[in-house]
């Protein structure tokens, strides 16, 4: 299920696995990041929380925790340097998560996880 879409970047969602995938759309990319065509980043939807946390954060600690989730390590953190595709990873992670909100994948809670 696709839950955000931008020029660069794609979140689908997997029920089967439980999985949020971050993905970069190949069509979209330039020579200059042409390399980045399979980072495929598959962030389990119990840890994406940690995503949404840290998206806005220092682009380091950002990458170090998609690095986690990555098949081609070597490859998030020339995704990350690149104020493009940081900029839309980080409205992409934002729209995903209202997506999965709206989908019933995900609950909002108060800080400290209590319901208020």
């Amino acid at each position: 299920m696709l839950l955000a879409q931008g020029r660069f970047w794609r979140a689908n969602y997997s029920r089967n696995t439980q999985l949020i995938a971050l993905e970069l759309r190949r069509a979209a990319l330039s020579e200059e990041l042409y390399e980045l065509r399979d980072l495929r980043i598959e962030v389990p939807l119990a840890k994406w929380n940690l995503v949404v946390k840290h998206a806005h954060s220092d682009r380091k600690l950002l990458g170090g925790l998609l690095l986690d989730f990555a098949r081609h390590k070597d490859r998030v953190g020339t995704a990350v340097s690149s104020d493009r595709l940081l900029a839309e990873l980080r409205r992409v992670v934002l729209d995903a998560t209202a997506s999965a909100v709206e989908e019933g994948l995900l609950v909002l809670t108060a800080e400290g996880g209590r319901e208020d």
